[in-house]
């Protein structure tokens, strides 16, 4: 499915891009600018749009084509000053201004008959240059003003008004670790966790971004996590994103995990005892890479009937999965959708783009009349080392069974 989004959001950057950039080169010929630097203007925004989508096809092709170990990655810091900040950036704008250029011209149509013209192209020109300008501004401010935001919030789930000692489950995923969110950064976020003292660390996976460069520090860096009952994970799609061989990949990681302490588990129910009560944990292997037939999730989802409390991890939550796990299970814990990570302004609001992919993207929700479904928006990055209108966030939950 996420080759489809690609390409898709490929031509939608490909028409946007051109009508923007048409949009922009008028405007400034109407507001009197030079032709030399209106050209200028039109190849450094089309090297923006589309130089770091056509090298990272190429390069991929190439490596696959040679039959190398490892795909070529992009998200160094010389590649993403160079290439994804300057990409993504110029992305948002065209997006965020297109539907605002749009009606601009829908406008235009209309004063050109009343105002003539000359006036209503420049007028038209005036409001273009405000729009794109404006969104060249907000756009970077917002990221800088959220850059590193990480929250730490509080759920409390189970029996209302038991006075059972509450178990404290701390929940976090993709990390991603690599240059962006580096060993030192985790170590600070983990210090976070730590200091609520949970009983338990469950995760949704994706340690890694991409490559092996940071299988062994991720898994250092995970080991300094500490709870009574230990850490437990799920896989996320970056775990096989290490090598081309994606089993290769997932072993390794799990490898590097194991051998600092932390279980990462494939399809495995897990038992904990608390306060008398039995809590089942089904460690759900469900993501891009591998999706567990409907009938094993079935069978491994009966295995948790006798549980006093039934939870599931899962790295990835869609409609299909959800309607599986539907008041047959007291919790689940999903992660993935980085809370869409870059939530473009459409009109007047940021829409979250993971809404396209699931309905559940960041926070609490209710699936049936039984479970409570909780989705971390994450801690790292993927593809683009920002994250827009979309904090990080690691979860803190009581549960009183």
């Amino acid at each position: 499915m996420w080759f489809l989004f690609v390409a898709v959001g490929l031509v939608l950057l490909t028409v946007s891009g051109l009508y923007a950039r048409r949009r922009l080169a008028q405007a400034l010929a109407q507001l009197g600018v030079g032709a030399r630097a209106i050209r200028i203007v039109r190849w450094v925004s089309g090297w923006f749009l589309w130089a770091y989508p056509v090298l990272v096809i190429v390069a991929i092709t190439a490596s696959l084509l040679l039959g190398r170990a490892t795909l070529p990655r992009f998200d160094g810091l010389a590649a993403s000053l160079l290439l994804g900040l300057p990409f993504i950036l110029t992305v948002l704008i065209v997006l965020q201004s297109v539907p605002w250029l749009i009606a601009i011209d829908v406008v235009h149509l209309v004063v050109r008959r009343r105002r003539g013209a000359a006036s209503a192209a420049r007028m038209r020109g005036l409001a273009g240059i405000v729009v794109i300008g404006a969104f060249t501004l907000y756009t970077p401010i917002r990221i800088l003003a959220q850059r590193g935001e990480v929250r730490m919030r509080h759920f409390a789930v189970g029996t209302p008004g038991s006075q059972a000692r509450p178990l404290r489950i701390a929940f976090l995923a993709d990390v991603q670790q690599d240059v962006h969110t580096d060993a030192d950064r985790a170590r600070e976020v983990y210090a976070r966790v730590n200091a609520e003292q949970p009983d338990l660390v469950l995760s949704g996976g994706d340690w890694i971004n991409a490559g092996p460069d940071y299988i062994e520090s991720a898994a250092a860096a995970a080991a300094t996590l500490k709870s009574r009952l230990g850490t437990f994970s799920v896989r996320g799609d970056h775990e096989h994103f290490a090598y081309v061989d994606r089993d290769r990949s997932a072993s390794e990681v799990e490898h590097a995990m194991r051998a600092h302490g932390v279980a990462m588990l494939n399809n495995e129910v897990r038992w904990f005892e608390h306060d008398g009560k039995r809590i089942g944990v089904l460690f759900l292997n469900n993501n891009y890479i591998v999706h567990t037939a409907a009938a094993q999730v079935t069978a491994l989802v009966a295995e948790l009937a006798t549980a006093d409390y039934a939870i599931v991890v899962t790295h990835q939550l869609d409609a299909k999965l959800a309607a599986l796990l539907e008041d047959k299970v007291d919790l689940v814990l999903g992660a993935h959708t980085h809370g869409g990570q870059v939530n473009p302004v459409v009109g007047l609001t940021h829409v979250k783009l993971a809404r396209l992919e699931t309905e559940f993207i960041d926070g609490r929700y209710a699936l049936g009349k039984r479970t409570t479904v909780i989705v971390t928006s994450g801690i790292g990055y993927s593809l683009v080392p920002i994250r827009y209108a979309s904090p990080g966030s690691i979860e803190i939950i009581e549960l009183r069974p």
